[in-house]
C-alpha cells in the first residue's frame, strides 16, 4: 500500500508504472509483476521513514532487480512461491505504523518554514547540490546548508519518535 501524503510514497505511485513495466518485462506473469513492484515500493517507503533517500524511485527500482535477481539465483522459477516461506509483507500492525510514520514525515513538511522546506525537498528530490540550492534560492551555500541540516533533523525526529 502506498502513503500518497508523503513525498516519497507520492513519488513512487506516479512511478509504479513504470517500475511495473520494467519488472513485466522480465517475469511470465502480471501477478508476478505487481508482486514484485509492490514489495519494492513497500520496502523503499520502509527505507526512507529512517533515512531520507535522495532518489527513492531509483532506489524502487534497484530493490526490483535485486528481488528479480535473487528468484534467478535461487532456482525458483517466477510465479512458483513455496508455501514454507515467510510473507515479505508488511503485517497490519507494520503497514500501519508505516503509514503513521508518512503522516508524520509530510505534517513535518508542512510545518517546516518555507525556505527550509524547499532546500531540503530541493536536496531530496531534485537531487541538486548545496551550490545550485543556493543560486536558486538566492541564499549562500552555508544557509542552503544550515537549512537542509535542520530540515533533517526535524525530519528524523518526527519519524523516529515513537507514540505517547
Amino acid at each position: 500500500m502506498l502513503i500518497e501524503d508523503s513525498s516519497t510514497g507520492h513519488l513512487l505511485a506516479k512511478n509504479a508504472n513504470r517500475l511495473r513495466a520494467l519488472v513485466r518485462s522480465r517475469v511470465r506473469s502480471q501477478a508476478d509483476a505487481d508482486d514484485i513492484t509492490q514489495e519494492a515500493q513497500v520496502r523503499a517507503l520502509a527505507r526512507s521513514r529512517d533515512t531520507p533517500l535522495k532518489d527513492p524511485v531509483a532506489y524502487a527500482f534497484r530493490i526490483a532487480l535485486n528481488l528479480l535477481s535473487d528468484r534467478g539465483r535461487s532456482g525458483t522459477p517466477v510465479g512458483m512461491i513455496e508455501d514454507h516461506v515467510p510473507s515479505a509483507d508488511p503485517s497490519p500492525l507494520e503497514a500501519l505504523d508505516m503509514k503513521q510514520r508518512a503522516d508524520l514525515y509530510a505534517r513535518t513538511l508542512r510545518a517546516m518554514p518555507r525556505l527550509r522546506r524547499e532546500v531540503f525537498m530541493l536536496r531530496q528530490s531534485a537531487e541538486l547540490g548545496y551550490p545550485q540550492i543556493a543560486a536558486r534560492l538566492g541564499i549562500s551555500v552555508e544557509a542552503a546548508q544550515k537549512h537542509y541540516s535542520r530540515a533533517a533533523i526535524e525530519v528524523r525526529r518526527a519519524v523516529s519518535s515513537e507514540p505517547g
